[in-house]
């Protein structure tokens, strides 16, 4: 099994044991996986510390360690001195102090129902973190406090549980935080709601539903009080970098599961371009032997596995000798990002497990170390490769998409995508437009953070991460591209439909003109079947030819026009074919040719009233892309566009009709397919199905 797709595979596998029920989330301080962060920060999967007697007597251990440096008049930072650039000061008011770290940071700016201002009605968000960020923070933090090496008590870590099954959760700033010495002004807010401190506010629930209020008063509907906190137990909840590595956790997970999609859609558009299956060749990865490029495809080559609509090895090609690079070289585009999402993968989850707090308590030394572990540069690192590699995925899917809805280089398919009247009906053209508007959106994004980086805090915090800004950066492209994998297979959907039709079009039409043709060269002087077959195999192949290049014009237009082409080609091989020689020969095929526009027609016609009732299309994909698109058309009730007579106040509505609905609401449920975990348990029983 390649390391991507495991990687995939186990976090999906976790995530569902968990939600049902069949496994619990423990924390220990060792083993958080990004999996149990998702189910706690999504679905409130219940979490508790497993309280060992190793883990409680190490925290034990740190707190009295602490306690005894103090007692022996030793100067720690934060605990009996002042913070960051005016640290030279010295204090005896310990758990005073504690407090006041808490106080100078939490002046971020949010609107919420407290503040009903005129600001409200225009402001793009209410500047605040999303609740599971939130949730994953506070599980986040958790674990690292309850590792020993920040000399907290355990009603801290306890305090910190209770608040995820209470759902009682900080209204913590989006913005403010440069993730130097950690995230410390969001966390700041998290020390407002251990504080109960009235003028914080946390999202909770009770029986009118959602609710904001303040910390104090949430405490108290708790049955809760405050804490009072003891030295170092400010800094203890506060210096770390919970809130960037909770958004990079959620972000890593979302992009693992985008770009096995990618690899999906990938396999869709090369069934709907018709394109061919040896783009995908083990012995090309063989001779570049990089691991992403070699997952990528090998999956791709497996999910096209049965596929009747791709060219197989060495096929005979008309046009093109080979694929279009957004195909082709699809293995060595995605490959890469998925060898930096494992890397970003493995940053965010030894982050998870890890002690990000100043000072560090050294149990074993009995003493204490100033350091700089809240630096979060490895959360920035991971994110800015998801970032990128997001990017390349949406400049990927954006390629496929204007191949398939471009008639010069769709190999046939219609213009737009349209089923009918390309004069009347553009079907995917807006949604082209999307998917650059969408690109371009997501290349601002993918752009480098912390090289916009600013020394702060009286220089003291001189360089800093900027980690929680590109999580948030990164969580907005995951946005941005699900959206474009909507689009896509919105779009993809409807060319695999039409290439279906296509090629049950030309099997019916090809039927329909032999008959006519020996129908009407029967009688005809020196008539002879087997000569006269591989002349029409000449002639159809003029047919098909002249209809995939004509696929601009609308129908009838099209079928005079492929008729004309058919014409021109007899006569142009005329002094080669004996059976012309004699006028009545003339006279037939001027008579056969004229009625070809009508059989092609009706051919197309009567195949696109059968698909319209049936759809034939599962039975030509591959294993991989068959429940895709089914998923798509039968659970996700997406309907193929059959143009203008779909539009919802078009004047031909039968009220027997179902409800019509726009283009963007169909795309609009695949979104939320995406984001939620339906289309992620498609990937993973397709996953299952292939032993990928």
């Amino acid at each position: 099994m390649a390391d991507h797709i495991r990687r995939v595979r186990h976090n999906l596998q976790r995530l569902l044991l968990i939600l049902g029920g069949e496994e619990e989330v423990k924390i220990d301080g060792q083993g958080l996986e990004i999996a149990e962060t998702v189910c706690v920060a999504r679905h409130s999967a219940k979490v508790s510390i497993n309280q060992t007697q190793a883990l409680l007597g190490r925290m034990q251990a740190s707190y009295e360690t602490l306690h005894g440096l103090i007692d022996r008049g030793k100067v720690i930072y934060g605990v009996n001195t002042g913070v960051g650039g005016t640290s030279y000061t010295r204090t005896t008011e310990l758990s005073t102090l504690q407090h006041s770290v808490f106080q100078h940071h939490q002046c971020g700016i949010l609107l919420h129902t407290q503040h009903q201002t005129p600001v409200g009605s225009y402001a793009t968000s209410q500047h605040s973190l999303p609740e599971d960020a939130v949730r994953g923070m506070i599980l986040v933090r958790c674990n690292s406090i309850i590792r020993g090496h920040s000399g907290v008590r355990t009603e801290i870590a306890e305090f910190l549980i209770a608040m995820l099954a209470k759902d009682i959760l900080p209204l913590i700033p989006e913005s403010g935080s440069i993730s130097a010495s950690g995230d410390l002004a969001p966390l700041s807010y998290l020390g407002g709601l251990l504080e109960g401190n009235p003028d914080t506010f946390v999202r909770t629930k009770d029986k009118r539903g959602k609710q904001i209020v303040s910390a104090a008063e949430a405490l108290k509907n708790a049955n809760m009080e405050p804490l009072r906190l003891q030295p170092k137990e400010g800094l203890g909840v506060m210096n770390g970098t919970a809130p960037s590595t909770s958004a990079a956790a959620l972000a890593v997970h979302d992009s693992h599961v985008l770009a096995v999609l990618a690899q999906v859609l990938t396999a869709m558009s090369t069934e709907a371009l018709q394109g061919t299956v040896d783009n995908y060749h083990d012995f090309i990865s063989t001779c570049r032997p990089h691991p992403g490029q070699r997952e990528v495809a090998s999956n791709i080559r497996r999910f096209l596995r049965c596929s009747r609509l791709c060219r197989g090895h060495n096929e005979e090609i008309e046009g093109l000798a080979q694929d279009r690079y957004d195909l082709r070289t699809a293995p060595q585009w995605i490959g890469p990002q998925l060898e930096d999402l494992l890397a970003a993968d493995r940053q965010v989850s030894i982050e998870l497990n890890a002690t990000t707090d100043n000072p560090l308590i050294n149990v074993e030394e009995n003493t204490y170390h100033h350091g700089g572990n809240f630096q979060a540069t490895v959360v920035t690192s991971a994110m800015e490769k998801t970032r990128t590699s997001l990017l390349m995925l949406g400049k990927l899917l954006l390629a496929q998409c204007q191949q398939m809805v471009d008639p010069l280089v769709s190999n046939g398919l219609p213009p737009n995508l349209c089923v009918q009247d390309p004069h009347l009906s553009f079907a995917a053209k807006g949604v082209e437009i999307n998917m650059a508007a969408y690109c371009s959106e997501l290349g601002f994004l993918a752009n480098s953070v912390v090289s916009s980086m600013q020394s702060a805090e009286m220089r003291n915090q001189s360089v800093n991460s900027l980690a929680l800004l590109s999580a948030r950066y990164t969580a907005k492209c995951v946005e941005i591209l699900s959206m474009m994998c909507a689009a896509h297979l919105y779009t993809v959907c409807q060319a695999l439909d039409l290439r279906v039709l296509q090629l049950e079009f030309f099997n019916t039409a090809k039927s329909a003109c032999e008959v006519s043709f020996h129908r009407i060269f029967n009688d005809l002087e020196g008539y002879e079947k087997p000569s006269c077959d591989s002349w029409f195999g000449q002639i159809w192949s003029t047919i098909k030819a002249s209809w995939l290049e004509r696929s601009r014009l609308g129908l009838q237009e099209r079928c005079a026009q492929v008729s004309r082409d058919c014409l021109g080609y007899i006569v142009n091989t005329a002094e080669s074919n004996q059976t012309l020689n004699a006028c009545q020969g003339w006279y037939l095929i001027q008579s056969w040719n004229d009625s070809l526009p009508t059989i092609l027609e009706n051919s197309y016609r009567n195949v696109h009233k059968r698909s319209s009732e049936a759809r034939t299309t599962p039975q030509y994909l591959g294993t991989g892309t068959k429940p895709i698109y089914q998923f798509v058309r039968e659970q996700l009730q997406v309907p193929f566009h059959e143009g203008i007579k779909d539009h919802p106040v078009y004047r031909g509505k039968n009220d027997r009709e179902p409800e019509r609905k726009t283009i963007g609401s169909y795309i609009s449920r695949i979104y939320i397919a995406i984001r939620g975990d339906e289309l992620a348990r498609q990937i993973l029983s397709i996953s299952d199905e292939l032993s990928l």
